[in-house]
């Protein structure tokens, strides 16, 4: 009987190939994962998330899931695949937090940031020294223009802002990151303005720019 069920098993796959279920994408059998290799699998996935860096899930969950908070759900968040997460800004946070819908195709997030996020700002909206870097970014005609993420009017606001702390350094607002790196405030970019080097900063990261206004703008001290 065994060996009626073997010849029928053979025949079947001389026939019509690996059935659909037994396939994989072709994007996990490049990462080396097949069905008798699990573990090479999960090693290659690990691998994939390592190449991503926290910064840039961060800026994929503010731009992409703008209507999502990281404390949605009586304080946490719900991630498919995951439940209810808790998350503590001063701790690592686990990548699948930031695409909480369970689409982890990092490469496709990383290239939509770069195309249309390469200059993201958090910001709040009372916050003067918000308001002045927000206006002499304006003022520089920028393609695209900086993406605004005002943190006091996010119920997660706090949670981010430490989560900025602890990645880039910069406890405070404004925070303007340049394709996955801390520029600093406001002090920082009118430093560069001043100099005239920001321009140059944000054509050599791609973005396009009409050009800094003539006036020389005053630096003050940040709190």
């Amino acid at each position: 009987m065994l060996l009626l069920l073997l010849v029928a098993s053979v025949y079947y796959l001389a026939q019509h190939g690996t059935p659909s279920f037994l396939s994989l994408r072709e994007s996990l059998k490049d990462l080396g994962y097949s069905p008798d290799s699990s573990r090479a699998g999960v090693i290659a996935q690990a691998k994939a998330d390592a190449e991503v860096h926290e910064i840039d899930a961060l800026l994929h969950f503010v731009t992409a899931h703008s209507e999502r908070k990281l404390d949605e759900d009586g304080g946490s968040i719900r991630v498919k695949g995951l439940g209810s997460v808790q998350v503590n800004a001063d701790e690592p946070v686990d990548l699948r937090v930031y695409s909480p819908d369970g689409d982890y195709e990092w490469e496709d997030h990383l290239k939509r940031l770069k195309e249309q996020y390469p200059l993201v700002v958090f910001s709040k909206t009372y916050c003067p020294y918000s308001q002045k870097a927000k206006a002499l970014l304006n003022s520089y005609g920028i393609t695209p223009p900086p993406k605004v993420v005002e943190l006091n009017v996010r119920s997660d606001g706090p949670q981010v802002q430490a989560i900025l702390a602890r990645l880039t350094g910069r406890r405070t607002v404004p925070n303007i990151i340049l394709k996955g790196s801390s520029l600093g405030g406001s002090d920082d970019i009118t430093k560069l303005h001043n100099e005239h080097r920001l321009q140059r900063l944000l054509e050599e990261a791609g973005l396009k720019v009409q050009g800094p206004p003539e006036t020389t703008t005053t630096s003050t001290t940040e709190a």
